[in-house]
Parts: C-alpha cells; structure tokens; sequence
C-alpha cells in the first residue's frame, strides 16, 4: 500500500511539472528570438595590402581600441565599385607600423531584424585586417579590395595605425557609396631606396600632373613629392588621384629617376592603378644610379597607358599648364630647370 501511495505522489508531481511548463510557455508569446550572427568583414572587404604587396592578415573580433597612437588623416575617394579596390594614403605626424582596417558600418548590407527581443547590429561586422608593414613609416599607401557589394548600398569603412610599441591611435572613419562605376582614377608608385623617385601622370587633355604642377583643373592632385632633391622623408611613395570625376580618355602613366642621391645599386619600384574603381595589375621595373636624369615634365620612363570610360567627358579646350600651384620644393625646380 505504501509503495502504491509513493508512486500516486510522483506522479502527481511530474504531471503538476508539465503543467507549469505548459502555462509558463503559453504566457510568453513573444519568445526571445536568438541574436542574428553579424555578417563577417570580408562580405565587404575581401583582402588589404600595402603597396609594396605586404598582404594583411584577416582577425576575428573587433580592432583594439585607441590608446595613445599616431593619429592619422586617410586620402580615399568616396565611391567603390563592386569587386573594385581603393587605393589610400595614411599619414601621421608620428611613425606607425600597424594598420587596422574595419567596417564599422554596414548600412543597407546587413538585413535589419526588428521585434521587442531581438537585437541585430545591422550597422557592423565582425573581424578586421591587421597589415603589419616591414619598417615604422609615417605614410602608406594602403589597399583595399571589395566583395561583390549590391550596387546603391553604403557602408562605412575604418582606418587606424599602431606605432611599434603596439599604442593604438584614434580610427578614421569615411563613408563608401557602392556605383555601377566609380569615378575616380588612382596612381601610385613605390620603391625601396633612399632616392628620388617621381611619378607623372598626363591626363587626356594633355595636363601633366608631376611635382612641378600638382594639382589639374580636373581634380587630379600629387599628394606629395617624396625625398624632393635628396632631402630624404624615406616615405618613397608618391600617389596621384581624381578622387570625384575623372576625365574620359588615355592616361599616360611616367616614372622618372630624378636623382639617386647616395644610393649606388639599384632601386625597384612599383605601380598600382585603380581606373573606375577596378584595380589593375601591379607593374615593376628598376632604375640604375646612372639613369637619373634630374628630369622636369615630359620626362620619366612610359610605364603603361590606360583608358578610362566614366566620369567627365574630356574638356575641348587648349590645355593650361600651371607649374606650381602648390608650391614644390624650389631647389628641385631650379636643378631641374638648369638640366633643360
């Protein structure tokens, strides 16, 4: 009888159990929905490298926080292409050797997930990519490829650096607006030496952007005329660009040993394009310390020309060449003058 009463008495207490489950998950009709995985980085960006094509390597989680690091100013254009690449300049007061490079926000790529208990980010990825360059630099010229992005879609992309020591500086942020075919043209060239090495760049009309004439009508710029006349910066990269609308037509792409300063072997270069947003392959090549020339516009060796269909249709009017819009450095000016 006592074993009968026992077994009476569990049982009521298993089915009063399911009776309470049962109540509790009718009660709750709006059941917590589990958190959406955030969409990794490489659905925006797929791969960074510097341009001398040190390769970044692909982190999980996010990029470590600011903490007392160079602080930088990034020159990018504002339109990507899908499958395209950007081309950027990092440059800081202070020499950094890490750059961090993440997608803060991905507005219009990640669907948003609305409900009272379900949190979804749509305005972030997970993962970043870490370059770590060979040698603390104070400029960089970094590149970003993209994924096969939808065409109208805008995400935010983020730039930081680290010194040597690991110190993190404050990220840069710039907004991206994914196009059908970006507009802009990007021209860079490095090398590996202590001299001075010039990029030139004429653009269709026949304006030639170079250390003597650094800005066009057009939008084109030089962003810097690196170890001008053997006064070294050791940045060794000069970087030429039409970050809005680019001309239509042949550009003409020059690379000029100006001088090789101390240096007697021999100096690589080389040169990476991104025409519409598509990026070209690299180009590289060699100069020996006796074919410095000193040289002024018009000279250099021909790298390569390209055709570029977006943009402004080139101006028919008499190019105007303006020689120093933004002030190069004048010794430069002179030695090259008297080598004319």
């Amino acid at each position: 009888m006592m074993r009968t009463s026992t077994v009476l008495r569990l049982s009521a207490v298993v089915a009063a159990a399911l009776v309470v489950a049962r109540c509790s998950s009718s009660s709750s009709p709006n059941n917590p929905t589990p958190t959406p995985t955030q969409p990794a980085v490489t659905t925006i960006v797929t791969g960074v490298q510097a341009a001398d094509g040190t390769q970044a390597t692909q982190q999980s989680g996010t990029p470590p926080a600011a903490g007392g690091g160079p602080t930088i100013t990034a020159n990018a254009g504002t339109s990507v292409v899908p499958g395209g690449s950007e081309v950027a300049t990092l440059q800081a007061a202070s020499p950094f050797q890490s750059v961090y490079v993440s997608v803060p926000s991905n507005n219009s790529i990640a669907p948003a997930v609305l409900g009272p208990n379900t949190i979804a980010p749509r305005d972030a990825t997970t993962g970043y990519f870490l370059l770590r360059l060979p040698a603390p630099v104070t400029s960089a010229i970094v590149i970003t490829n993209f994924a096969n992005v939808s065409v109208g879609a805008r995400f935010t992309i983020a730039y930081a650096v680290a010194n040597a020591s690991g110190a993190v500086g404050p990220p840069i942020t710039a907004s991206r607006s994914v196009v059908t075919s970006a507009p802009g043209v990007q021209v860079n060239v490095t090398w590996n030496t202590a001299t001075d090495v010039d990029l030139h760049v004429v653009e269709p009309s026949g304006n030639e952007v170079y250390y003597g004439a650094t800005t066009s009508s057009t939008g084109g710029q030089l962003d810097q005329d690196s170890n001008p006349a053997c006064s070294l910066d050791n940045r060794n990269a000069e970087n030429i660009r039409w970050n809005n609308s680019a001309p239509n037509g042949t550009y003409i792409v020059r690379v000029d040993y100006w001088s090789a300063c101390a240096v007697t072997g021999t100096t690589n270069f080389t040169v990476n394009i991104v025409n519409g947003g598509a990026r070209l392959a690299p180009i590289t090549g060699s100069f020996t310390a006796n074919q410095a020339d000193a040289g002024g516009r018009g000279a250099g060796r021909t790298i390569t020309t390209f055709g570029h269909t977006t943009g402004l249709a080139p101006f028919n009017v008499t190019p105007v060449y303006v020689e120093q819009l933004s002030f190069p450095n004048p010794l430069k000016m002179m030695l090259s003058r008297d080598q004319k």
